[in-house]
């Protein structure tokens, strides 16, 4: 590459740092989603999220679904308090399982009942993922949830 080449490389790099630069967390939450990984864990794909609802007291809920080859996770995330949330999960197969809610304050262990359900409250807003530890590791993919 000439040194022409460069600058206007250098200068398209600029350009676009002040029309669009990245958000500012993107560092941040990239190093999240990534850190749990490994060859051991299986990363559970998004299936499908539901466009937020208004529940009959007009808390704003929303759900997604992730799936594996042998677990699915689906997440309802409701607003609990101005700054929190709830997050409700259910688990397919059922069955009493550590999970645990990495979030940007640190992890939330649990367990999940007989039936597959678990929850966490006054969850702060921002980056999660959901970790399930049963014949292995199971690992959501990293959500912003609660903007």
């Amino acid at each position: 590459m000439t040194s022409s080449e460069d600058a206007v490389l250098r200068r398209i790099r600029d350009l676009w740092s002040a029309v669009d630069p990245p958000p500012p967390l993107l560092a941040d939450w990239a190093l999240f989603a990534l850190e749990p990984a490994g060859p051991d864990i299986e990363i559970l794909k998004t299936c499908g999220c539901r466009e937020p609802a208004t529940t009959r007291g007009g808390e704003r809920t929303h759900s997604m679904t992730f799936e594996g080859t042998s677990r699915t996770v689906v997440l309802t995330v409701t607003q609990s308090a101005a700054d929190t949330i709830r997050v409700d999960g259910w688990l397919t197969p059922p069955g009493a399982v550590a999970v645990e809610l990495r979030t940007a304050d640190g992890p939330r262990p649990a367990r999940s009942d007989e039936q597959g359900r678990f929850a966490f409250d006054g969850v702060a807003r921002g980056p999660v993922q959901l970790v399930v530890r049963d014949r292995g590791t199971a690992l959501t993919p990293s959500v912003v949830v609660g903007t």
